[in-house]
Protein backbone atom coordinates (compact mmCIF):
# COMPACT_ATOMS: atom_id res chain seq x y z
CA UNK A 1 0.00 0.00 0.00
CA UNK A 2 1.31 3.91 -1.09
CA UNK A 3 1.97 6.28 1.19
CA UNK A 4 0.67 9.94 0.88
CA UNK A 5 3.84 11.05 0.21
CA UNK A 6 4.47 7.97 -2.34
CA UNK A 7 0.99 9.30 -4.01
CA UNK A 8 2.45 13.25 -4.34
CA UNK A 9 5.65 12.14 -5.61
CA UNK A 10 3.80 9.77 -8.57
CA UNK A 11 1.21 12.66 -9.27
CA UNK A 12 4.81 15.33 -9.45
CA UNK A 13 6.12 12.76 -11.64
CA UNK A 14 3.30 12.59 -14.29
CA UNK A 15 2.84 16.75 -13.89
CA UNK A 16 7.19 16.48 -14.89
CA UNK A 17 5.98 14.15 -17.83
CA UNK A 18 3.47 16.70 -19.26
CA UNK A 19 5.70 19.17 -18.83
CA UNK A 20 8.20 17.34 -20.80
CA UNK A 21 5.93 17.17 -23.14
CA UNK A 22 4.48 20.16 -23.92
CA UNK A 23 8.48 21.58 -23.94
CA UNK A 24 8.78 18.57 -26.84
CA UNK A 25 5.77 20.34 -28.29
CA UNK A 26 7.10 24.07 -28.62
CA UNK A 27 10.65 22.26 -29.51
CA UNK A 28 9.34 20.54 -32.23
CA UNK A 29 7.39 23.99 -33.75
CA UNK A 30 10.29 25.80 -33.40
CA UNK A 31 12.45 23.15 -35.34
CA UNK A 32 15.27 23.50 -32.08
CA UNK A 33 15.79 23.64 -28.51
CA UNK A 34 15.64 27.23 -27.80
CA UNK A 35 18.94 27.91 -25.31
CA UNK A 36 22.31 27.54 -26.46
CA UNK A 37 24.30 24.97 -25.29
CA UNK A 38 26.71 27.12 -23.44
CA UNK A 39 24.26 29.38 -21.83
CA UNK A 40 23.58 29.16 -18.04
CA UNK A 41 22.39 33.29 -17.57
CA UNK A 42 18.85 31.86 -16.40
CA UNK A 43 20.90 30.29 -13.60
CA UNK A 44 23.18 33.33 -12.57
CA UNK A 45 20.32 35.31 -10.35
CA UNK A 46 18.52 32.33 -9.03
CA UNK A 47 20.05 31.79 -5.54
CA UNK A 48 16.87 33.28 -3.97
CA UNK A 49 13.89 32.28 -5.37
CA UNK A 50 11.30 29.98 -3.60
CA UNK A 51 11.32 25.72 -4.49
CA UNK A 52 8.16 24.25 -3.09
CA UNK A 53 7.99 21.49 -0.64
CA UNK A 54 7.36 18.87 -3.52
CA UNK A 55 10.15 20.25 -6.09
CA UNK A 56 12.70 19.85 -2.94
CA UNK A 57 11.56 16.48 -2.53
CA UNK A 58 12.53 15.20 -5.41
CA UNK A 59 15.42 17.81 -5.78
CA UNK A 60 16.69 16.03 -2.96
CA UNK A 61 17.19 13.22 -4.86
CA UNK A 62 19.31 14.40 -7.51
CA UNK A 63 21.73 16.30 -4.28
CA UNK A 64 21.30 12.62 -2.52
CA UNK A 65 22.91 11.05 -6.04
CA UNK A 66 25.86 13.23 -6.58
CA UNK A 67 29.16 12.49 -4.68
CA UNK A 68 30.08 13.66 -1.68
CA UNK A 69 32.83 16.22 -2.24
CA UNK A 70 30.15 18.08 -5.03
CA UNK A 71 27.35 18.05 -2.39
CA UNK A 72 30.07 19.77 0.19
CA UNK A 73 31.09 21.86 -2.39
CA UNK A 74 27.32 23.46 -3.30
CA UNK A 75 26.24 23.32 0.68
CA UNK A 76 29.38 25.96 1.07
CA UNK A 77 28.05 27.62 -2.20
CA UNK A 78 24.43 28.38 -0.46
CA UNK A 79 25.94 29.33 2.59
CA UNK A 80 27.98 31.75 0.91
CA UNK A 81 25.27 33.55 -0.22
CA UNK A 82 22.96 33.11 2.67
CA UNK A 83 25.92 35.07 4.85
CA UNK A 84 26.07 37.63 2.50
CA UNK A 85 21.69 37.90 2.39
CA UNK A 86 21.71 38.12 5.91
CA UNK A 87 24.43 40.81 6.41
CA UNK A 88 22.17 42.60 4.55
CA UNK A 89 18.52 41.83 6.93
CA UNK A 90 17.43 38.95 4.80
CA UNK A 91 15.57 35.51 6.14
CA UNK A 92 13.68 33.15 4.27
CA UNK A 93 10.37 34.51 5.52
CA UNK A 94 10.63 38.19 4.16
CA UNK A 95 12.36 36.64 1.57
CA UNK A 96 9.51 34.52 0.18
CA UNK A 97 7.29 37.34 0.16
CA UNK A 98 8.30 38.99 -2.91
CA UNK A 99 9.76 35.49 -4.61
CA UNK A 100 13.24 36.77 -3.64
CA UNK A 101 13.11 39.67 -5.90
CA UNK A 102 14.48 42.31 -3.98
CA UNK A 103 16.92 40.04 -2.00
CA UNK A 104 18.50 38.78 -5.53
CA UNK A 105 19.57 42.33 -6.05
CA UNK A 106 22.08 41.72 -2.97
CA UNK A 107 23.75 39.37 -4.79
CA UNK A 108 22.74 39.72 -8.49
CA UNK A 109 25.88 39.42 -11.37
CA UNK A 110 27.80 37.76 -8.70
CA UNK A 111 28.70 34.10 -7.82
CA UNK A 112 26.80 34.07 -4.53
CA UNK A 113 23.59 35.03 -6.96
CA UNK A 114 23.75 32.10 -8.88
CA UNK A 115 22.03 28.45 -7.98
CA UNK A 116 23.74 26.60 -5.58
CA UNK A 117 23.51 23.51 -7.99
CA UNK A 118 25.11 25.20 -10.69
CA UNK A 119 28.98 24.22 -11.40
CA UNK A 120 30.71 25.14 -13.99
CA UNK A 121 27.91 25.60 -16.10
CA UNK A 122 26.41 23.36 -15.52
CA UNK A 123 22.94 22.16 -13.54
CA UNK A 124 24.64 19.28 -11.17
CA UNK A 125 20.69 17.73 -10.68
CA UNK A 126 19.81 18.65 -14.11
CA UNK A 127 16.92 15.56 -13.84
CA UNK A 128 15.64 16.58 -10.53
CA UNK A 129 15.22 20.47 -11.12
CA UNK A 130 12.51 22.12 -10.43
CA UNK A 131 9.88 23.47 -12.75
CA UNK A 132 10.90 26.92 -13.28
CA UNK A 133 13.76 25.64 -14.50
CA UNK A 134 12.69 23.80 -16.62
CA UNK A 135 10.19 25.95 -18.04
CA UNK A 136 12.17 29.06 -19.00
CA UNK A 137 13.75 29.85 -22.23
CA UNK A 138 10.06 28.93 -23.42
CA UNK A 139 6.85 30.98 -23.48
CA UNK A 140 5.43 31.03 -20.71
CA UNK A 141 1.99 32.29 -19.00
CA UNK A 142 2.90 33.10 -15.53
CA UNK A 143 -0.35 33.89 -14.30
CA UNK A 144 -0.36 38.04 -15.30
CA UNK A 145 1.20 38.14 -18.94
CA UNK A 146 3.49 36.31 -20.99
CA UNK A 147 6.98 35.88 -20.79
CA UNK A 148 10.03 34.44 -22.15
CA UNK A 149 14.17 34.54 -21.86
CA UNK A 150 14.98 37.64 -23.65
CA UNK A 151 17.74 35.32 -25.70
CA UNK A 152 15.36 32.51 -26.43
CA UNK A 153 12.60 33.02 -29.70
CA UNK A 154 13.10 36.68 -30.04
CA UNK A 155 10.40 38.04 -31.60
CA UNK A 156 8.48 34.92 -32.24
CA UNK A 157 7.82 33.92 -28.95
CA UNK A 158 3.92 35.13 -28.95
CA UNK A 159 3.39 33.01 -32.18
CA UNK A 160 3.69 29.69 -29.84
CA UNK A 161 1.15 28.53 -27.78
CA UNK A 162 2.62 29.09 -24.26
CA UNK A 163 3.61 26.88 -21.20
CA UNK A 164 0.92 27.04 -18.49
CA UNK A 165 3.26 28.03 -15.66
CA UNK A 166 0.82 29.75 -13.55
CA UNK A 167 -0.88 26.31 -13.23
CA UNK A 168 2.34 24.22 -12.85
CA UNK A 169 3.49 26.42 -9.85
CA UNK A 170 -0.24 26.42 -8.70
CA UNK A 171 -0.34 22.03 -8.92
CA UNK A 172 2.97 22.11 -7.05
CA UNK A 173 1.70 24.13 -4.07
CA UNK A 174 -1.25 21.96 -3.93
CA UNK A 175 0.79 19.01 -4.21
CA UNK A 176 2.89 20.46 -1.04
CA UNK A 177 -0.18 21.41 0.84
CA UNK A 178 -1.38 17.25 0.42
CA UNK A 179 2.36 16.85 1.63
CA UNK A 180 1.54 19.16 4.71
CA UNK A 181 3.64 21.88 3.96
CA UNK A 182 2.68 25.49 2.22
CA UNK A 183 5.67 27.06 2.73
CA UNK A 184 8.08 27.87 -0.10
CA UNK A 185 11.56 27.90 0.86
CA UNK A 186 14.60 30.15 -0.95
CA UNK A 187 16.90 28.37 -3.09
CA UNK A 188 20.16 28.76 -0.98
CA UNK A 189 18.51 28.51 2.60
CA UNK A 190 16.75 24.66 1.23
CA UNK A 191 20.23 23.76 -0.32
CA UNK A 192 21.94 23.58 2.98
CA UNK A 193 18.65 22.02 4.78
CA UNK A 194 18.53 18.98 2.25
CA UNK A 195 22.42 18.89 2.67
CA UNK A 196 22.76 18.74 6.44
CA UNK A 197 24.69 15.84 6.27
CA UNK A 198 26.82 16.73 4.03
CA UNK A 199 30.78 17.89 5.62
Amino acid sequence: MSSIADDVMLTYQELIDEINQEIDRIRNEYGRSPCPSNCFQCCSNTSTIPISEVEARDLKKGLDALPSEIRQHIRQKAERTIRELEAKGYTPENMVKDTGMKAIDVVKGKSSGECPMLIGGICSVYEHRPVICRVWGYPIDNGQNLACCKKTFIGQYRNYKPLKYADYWQRCKNLSDALGSKQKTPNCYLVVALLEDAS
